[in-house]
This record gives structure tokens, sequence and C-alpha cells, in this order.
């Protein structure tokens, strides 16, 4: 199980903020992001400017390693949003940590010359996991679950997302957003997800139930992703990704 995650608008942040500053936001924000997927058993595969690549199930074989992956998203959503007020309070807008994850298989290993080397990943589970962490910005989620991981989760909860055709793909997959215990009883969770069954199977019920939850609840972002497509014609959860 592969984990992506991004710091929303990281490029504006370091234009705009002092390079002493900038240098101890981002070493305290990777030194606890790295705590939270160590102590979930993940292994960093790299760091790229304040993203994480992270993989389960290697090099260390793990049987619950998508479970592992979608706790280790909550996790970093639940702390991301905390370091994010801390540093408000200071006058720093951090964004939001946007995260994708995915199941697959994948060649796993040494890659490299003589000279130098790189214990990684490559596969197309990997490419799935960056696009769907890229993904949440669209659809205005921060973390974006496939069904292959979703699958493997028992006992944990999921709100339905979309059926996404990610660029350079044929197949659609279905994503999915982790939710915690507390909300899974929620009411516009339920009734949400009844619109979006209704909506899957192309039943003209859905309209009026995605007008319900929109007049209820018009911050959401999974409801107003679905009822403005409603409104211009796409009755549809199905939603080709043109990712740049």
């Amino acid at each position: 199980s592969f984990l992506f995650t991004d710091l929303e608008g990281f490029t504006r942040l370091t234009e705009t903020t002092q390079p002493r500053v900038m240098v101890g936001l981002v070493n305290n924000y990777l030194e606890d992001a790295c705590n939270i997927v160590i102590s979930h058993g993940g292994t960093i595969d790299k760091i790229v400017g304040d993203a994480l690549h992270v993989m389960f199930n290697a090099p260390l074989l793990q049987q619950d390693h998508a479970r592992r992956a979608v706790e280790c998203g909550l996790a970093l959503d639940t702390w991301s949003e905390e370091f994010r007020r801390r540093y408000q309070q200071q006058g720093i807008d951090l964004g939001v940590t946007r995260i994708g994850i995915n199941t697959g298989n994948c060649i796993v290993g040494n890659f490299g010359g003589e000279s130098r080397f790189d214990y990684t990943a490559h596969g197309d589970a990997i490419n799935s996991a960056a696009r769907l962490e890229a993904i949440n910005k669209q659809l205005g989620t921060k973390i974006c679950v496939s069904e292959s991981t979703v699958s493997q989760c028992q006992g944990m909860y999921f709100r339905s997302v979309a059926t996404l055709v990610l660029r350079g793909k044929n197949e659609a997959i279905r994503a999915y957003t982790p939710l915690t215990v507390n909300r899974v009883r929620d009411a516009k969770i339920i009734l949400y997800e009844r619109a979006y069954e209704l909506l899957t199977a192309d039943d003209p019920d859905s309209e009026a139930l995605f007008d319900e939850l929109a007049r209820l609840h018009p911050q959401d972002p999974l409801i107003s992703l679905h009822f403005n497509r409603i409104r211009q014609g796409t009755a549809s959860t199905t939603l080709v990704v043109c990712q740049h």
C-alpha cells in the first residue's frame, strides 16, 4: 500500500516566508509527519520538498498494510490540522495536507548504478496513489483512498467520493475518503450515501436528495461537487480527471 502527501500552497509559502522561518517550519512539519508514518509501520521512500512518499508491506511483510496506510492517513490529517492552527497563530497561513492512498502490485528493490542506488518501488500502484493525492484539490477532499485499499480494511468506515478515470488510465476506480467512528452515524453522511447510490444507479430521485443536501450543507465539498454536476447535466458519479 502506498501513501502520498502534499502540503497545499507550499511554493507560495516558500516565496512569502523568511528563509530561517521556512527552514524551521519545514523541518518541524517533516519530523512530526515522519514520526507518525514510522509509528504506523510505514517505510519512507522519499521526501520531496514538503511531500512524503510512503510504502507499507516493504521491506517487511505486513498482513494489515492497507489498514495501516489508512490509519496513518487519518493520524496525519488530525495532526496536520493541529499543526496548521499552531502556525496560523503565528501569522503563517499553512494549507491543508492532502493525502492519496492506493494498494496494488509493484516491483520493490534497489535501483540505480554502481556508485549510487535507491531502495524504492516502481509500478502503476505508485502512480495511482500520487494521482489520488493530486485529485483531492479538484474534489475538495483531504484524503482520497482507492477501492483496492478499502476492500482490505474490514471494520473501517468510508464515504463514497466518486468513480475516477485518472489521467493516463482507461479503467475507472472507485474512490473513498475515510470516516472516524463518531461520524458514521451522522445524518448528513447517511443521506449523502443514499443520494450517491441513487446517482450511481442513474435514478432521477438523486437530484432531489442532492438539492436537499446542498441547502442543508452548502459548505460540504462532495455534496457541492455532485449537486453542481447534476445541475450542469452530468448526472453521474464517474469523473474523468484531467490533471497536469
